[in-house]
This record gives C-alpha cells, structure tokens and sequence, in this order.
C-alpha cells in the first residue's frame, strides 16, 4: 500500500512588516499576511502543481481595494493558492499563500483572474473580456497514480479548464461549438457564426485573444 503524505503547514506572519519585506512591497500587511506555503510531494512525483510552471510570473494583485504591482506570483491550481514569491535581503527565497480573505483579483503576465461566489463557492476564475458578458476559465490539475504497469509514482497531469460564459450575473458551463451558441438569443447566433467563421476561429483551440475579441463582440451586439 502506498501512503501519500501532503503537509500543508506554516506560522501565520505577523501583522507587524519584516524589514526585508518592507524593502520590496512597503509597510502595508495586507500583501503578505498569510501562511507560509509548505507543500510536500513523495519523491519520483512528475509534472508539477502549478498552471503554467515552478517559476514565478511578475504580476499584481488587489486586497481591500488597494492594488499591488510588479510582484513575483505563481498560482497552485491542485491546492488553489495564490503564492507570493520574495527574497531577503540574506538571498533566500520563500513563498507565502497570500490570503484569501480579501483577495479581490490578480494578474499573472497578461493573464487576469478574479475571485468569485457565484457557483460551487468562491473561486478563482480567469477572465476574459471587457463587456457586460464575459468567458470565465477554472484552471484546475489532477494528481494520479502514473499509468506505467507496476508504477508506484505520481505525476500532476496537464492544466484542464473549464469554461463558462457569464451572462445576467450567472455562469453558463459550455463544451464545445453547439453549447457556447446555445447560450445566446436566437437572433444573435447568425452574428456569432458569422464572427467565427471570418476569424476562422475555433473554441477549442482559440487563444486568450482571440477569445476575448468574440466575446466582447458578441457584447456589443
């Protein structure tokens, strides 16, 4: 039988800034109040936890309203945690879970993610588009025995998403073609057909741009 042990621990940072934190991200606490990110995996674990790598991505986040930029995030989508990344001023390199009790929205790269109750409890959602309809994505990995005869390994699999359109203030899950055009009036799906067909755009395949550019189209129909 094999055990598999996560160790989720860490102090919770008091309220009071470190010298060295106040260095990079000011005295305010609300960034960096959080536990200590401490994530053991049983050694031969392929792949790994978070949505697009190890490293961190410069970004930005908003907490209470205040917003923090050009910062070092990664983001956990197997434990769904958002980790600041810093160094003191010795060299060394720690993570911190950012709180989640005020956590508003964040950013890795170009990529923006919002926190919302609107379905299945909060969540973070990537968000794509500008308008009053917008395509949500939750980024989620599984953890899996490999599939190797007689493997005693684990491995993390690709980042799998699944895709919503929020529309009159409710998320409507969708698939593929038949059930993104299925979310949309009648009178506006010639429109929609048209669009992707010019763009020679697919669902599946369609970058975030592109994605975004659809639906804020379909917003101004």
């Amino acid at each position: 039988m094999i055990i598999l042990i996560f160790c989720f621990s860490g102090n919770i940072f008091p309220q009071k800034a470190s010298p060295e934190l106040d260095k990079v991200y000011g005295p305010d606490p609300l960034l960096f109040n959080g536990k200590k990110y401490d994530f053991f995996l049983p050694p031969g674990t392929g792949g790994h936890q978070f949505l697009v790598s190890t490293n961190a991505i410069n970004g930005g986040v908003s907490i209470k309203g205040i917003r923090f930029e050009h910062i070092k995030l990664n983001y956990d989508i197997y434990n769904q945690e958002l980790l600041l990344s810093y160094t003191d001023k010795e060299g060394s390199s720690s993570l911190i879970q950012i709180s989640k009790a005020w956590l508003e929205s964040f950013s890795l790269g170009e990529m923006v993610f919002e926190n919302h109750d609107i379905k299945n409890g909060p969540r973070f959602y990537q968000v794509l588009g500008s308008g009053p309809l917008k395509v949500f994505y939750f980024w989620r990995k599984n953890f899996e025995l490999d599939n190797g005869f007689g493997s005693e390994n684990f491995s993390f699999g690709s980042a799998k998403k699944i895709s919503y359109v929020f529309i009159n203030g409710t998320l409507t899950p969708y698939r593929n073609k038949r059930g993104f055009f299925g979310i949309f009036e009648p009178d506006k799906k010639s429109a929609i057909k048209a669009y992707m067909r010019n763009a020679r755009l697919k669902l599946k395949n369609a970058d975030d741009k592109s994605i975004t550019n659809l639906i804020n189209y379909i917003s101004n129909l």
